[in-house]
This record gives C-alpha cells, sequence and structure tokens, in this order.
C-alpha cells in the first residue's frame, strides 16, 4: 500500500512539471485521455462502415450493410476462417503503428488490443476463439526490437475476451527471413516457406485459433503460419490484426 502510494505520488508530480502529451498531435492530454487525444483517436480510420465479413475489407454498399467483397466471392482465403481488422492501414493509424514497432512505444499495445477486442465483439467472434497465436518472430529480429509485437498484443487482448495466450515455445520461427516489406508480393511467399514450426502440437490440437499480427499486407507471413497450425491439427484459424 505504502509502495503503491509514493508511486502514484512520483507519477503525479511528473505529470504536474510535465504534462503528458498526445504522440500524435503534441497536445496536451487531458482527463481520461491516454497515449493520445481524443481528437486524434476520431481520426483513426478504424473500419465502423461497411466491410466485407470474411476478410474486413471495407466495402460500398447500396444499403450501408456489410456484404462479401468481389475477392471473397470469387477466391476467398481458405487459410482463415475470418479476418478481424480493426483499422485500414494510413493515416494516423500508420504512424501509430511505425511508433510501437520502430520507435519501442511498447505501451501502445493496450490500445491496439482494445480496438481489436471491441472488432471482435461486434463481429460476435470473440467468444468462439480458444487460443491466442502471435506470429513469432526470430529471437535475431525479437532481440535488436526489444519484444514480439504480436505478442504483446496478444497478452493484452486475453483478459478482453477470456482468452489464454499459446507459451512461446510451442510454436517458434525457425528461420531467419528478409524482412517482408522489402520484397515485392512475389518473393514474400518463397521467401517465408518453412520459417515456422509447431513445436508442442498439444497446445494447437483441435482448437480454434486466433492468429494475431499488426498489418495485413499479401498475408505471406499469416498464410503460412496458418497453413502449418492447420497441418499440426488446428480445428480452425482466424486472423486478429490492427490494420489492413
Amino acid at each position: 500500500m505504502i509502495t503503491k502510494f509514493f508511486a502514484r505520488a512520483f507519477t503525479a508530480a511528473v505529470d504536474l512539471f510535465y504534462p503528458p502529451q498526445c504522440l500524435l498531435c503534441y497536445k496536451t492530454l487531458t482527463g481520461k485521455e491516454k497515449h493520445i487525444c481524443d481528437k486524434c483517436f476520431d481520426l483513426l480510420p478504424l473500419i465502423n462502415g461497411p466491410h466485407c465479413p470474411k476478410c474486413s475489407r471495407p466495402i460500398r454498399t447500396r444499403n450501408g450493410e456489410n456484404q462479401l467483397c468481389g475477392i471473397c466471392r470469387i477466391q476467398p482465403n481458405k487459410d482463415f476462417k475470418i479476418t478481424v481488422a480493426a483499422a485500414e492501414y494510413q493515416g494516423l493509424m500508420k504512424r501509430l503503428i511505425h511508433l510501437y514497432k520502430y520507435e519501442r512505444q511498447q505501451f501502445l499495445s493496450n490500445l491496439f488490443a482494445r480496438i481489436i477486442a471491441e472488432q471482435a465483439v461486434k463481429k460476435k467472434v470473440a467468444d468462439t476463439f480458444d487460443l491466442l497465436v502471435p506470429i513469432p518472430l526470430h529471437w535475431t529480429r525479437k532481440r535488436w526490437r526489444g519484444f514480439n509485437q504480436a505478442r504483446e498484443i496478444c497478452r493484452s487482448i486475453s483478459p478482453l475476451i477470456n482468452v489464454p495466450v499459446i507459451p512461446e515455445s510451442a510454436f517458434r520461427r525457425v528461420r531467419k527471413t528478409t524482412p517482408q516489406v522489402q520484397l515485392n508480393a512475389a518473393s514474400r511467399t518463397s521467401n517465408i516457406r518453412g520459417a515456422f514450426d509447431v513445436r508442442k502440437t498439444k497446445y494447437i490440437k483441435d482448437k480454434n485459433i486466433a492468429l494475431v499480427d499488426d498489418v495485413y499486407t499479401t498475408g505471406a507471413t499469416s498464410g503460412e503460419c496458418s497453413r502449418m497450425l492447420l497441418r499440426s491439427g488446428a480445428k480452425s484459424v482466424s486472423l486478429l490484426i490492427i490494420a489492413r
């Protein structure tokens, strides 16, 4: 109790002399605002309008209701049962994700987890998952970055939807690969093939898995993970992401 009292007092003193600022517009935060101000949060390109219920791609519809996009009608992605994306990868959301991944703003995992969980609840799928599985990061990449962004998001989502996170040793990245962002779409699939391995199938077998990542672009990395998990006995694999 005494330790918590002094910790709160110290935080209050720091905030008094160095008021917290919005990460995006640098405005002084007030009230219940945390990390970003309410104005910037309202400008985040969250997917609240019509979108494809299968892949979360934002679409335009005449009646304003969700419906399958053209791609999912013609050639649906068989790697995932459903994709839940919280936002579009543009504007302020793109900036926030960059701060998170490359400027080590690790505390943003709580914000990302909240908006992903809210979207999963809206889609009525949050209670269908048995296990959260983050995209594994090679140990050299993790050492450079300081943390696995997908695992941190999993840890923050877990208590929000009451779903456990797979132990880190159960599903690993076993081969170092060229960062996907440096490759074109055609090269990404071959680059990531064979990079992952399920070490403990007991955690995977017969489970409805929610695979968690930050951004979906071509889907090469998440697709390879999904195929590996399904081959190892997973009942289904869905994808939870911050943005697409």
